[in-house]
């Protein structure tokens, strides 16, 4: 068996002679505090919070809105824009190796397994 504590013992008497000092409404009060600080907390919590979330996802959409516009536009600083049928050509070329990247993929058939 382990021998108790020493320390512990002394600070239990000084918490026995400090309490044995309290008047009757600090001892009540103290006794409220705990029992609300052991109390489990409600959903109300929650319900307040929320309205701090709204408003900082709204602030911050409203930051997004304001700055990517800034950072990507339609066309790069000091390029001209491109014409359409340039912007057409790019689109085929992108398309053609999209479709020769499937043409060489394996073809899963109903019957064989995956």
């Amino acid at each position: 068996m382990s021998r108790p504590d020493p320390t512990l013992d002394r600070a239990r008497d000084l918490f026995d002679r400090a309490s044995d000092r309290l008047d009757q409404g600090t001892a009540f009060r103290l006794r409220r505090a705990r029992e609300a600080a052991l109390r489990p907390q409600t959903a109300s919590t929650g319900r307040r919070m929320w309205p701090a979330g709204a408003l900082a996802a709204s602030v911050m959409t409203l930051a997004l809105a304001w700055w990517i516009p800034s950072r990507i536009g339609p066309e790069a600083p000091g390029a001209a824009p491109l014409a359409s049928d340039e912007i057409e050509s790019l689109v085929m070329a992108e398309d053609a190796e999209l479709y020769a990247w499937l043409a060489e993929a394996p073809v899963a058939s109903p019957g064989e397994p995956q």
